[in-house]
């Protein structure tokens, strides 16, 4: 019998509004990165017909060219979606010793949901685009519900 593994796979797609001011700053050796939270919210009705809202807060981290433009253009409140994939951070907390981890994402892409204050369209935060690099595969026909994958 052979060693069946399951491929790894780690992408993440998280929409909602920016909880803060995106914080830029820069490694010691000079490497931009902008820190920033996401709300998303999920509204349902409980079995009573009551509306609910829960909200999920997540934290992002970009990087490079794209994480200063995401702390030159964009505040709190914008909607924007995030492309990336989980990371845990460890650390052992000063006051108690015991270790602690937290999930968050780390950016690929971040794109605006919305017209920003210029009039220009909410496009990709990536600067842009290099001849190395692939463009998005345009999709001719609607893909078919049976054939997505969630």
């Amino acid at each position: 019998m052979s060693d069946l593994r399951m491929p790894d796979l780690n992408k993440v797609f998280v929409a909602g509004r920016l909880t803060r001011d995106p914080e830029l700053k820069y490694t010691g050796s000079g490497k931009p990165f902008c820190k920033l939270g996401i709300a998303n919210s999920r509204y349902y009705k409980t079995k009573d017909g009551d509306r609910q809202e829960e909200t999920t807060f997540v934290d992002v981290t970009a990087w490079g060219p794209q994480a200063e433009w995401i702390g030159e253009r964009l505040t709190k409140g914008r909607p924007v979606i995030i492309e990336g994939r989980l990371r845990t951070s460890e650390w052992e907390d000063r006051a108690t010793g015991q270790k602690r981890s937290k999930l968050d994402v780390d950016a690929v892409r971040v794109t605006p949901l919305d017209w920003d204050d210029d009039g220009k369209g909410g496009g990709s935060s990536r600067p842009p685009q290099r001849s190395q690099q692939p463009r998005p595969r345009e999709i001719e026909e609607p893909i078919p519900e049976d054939d997505i994958p969630f």
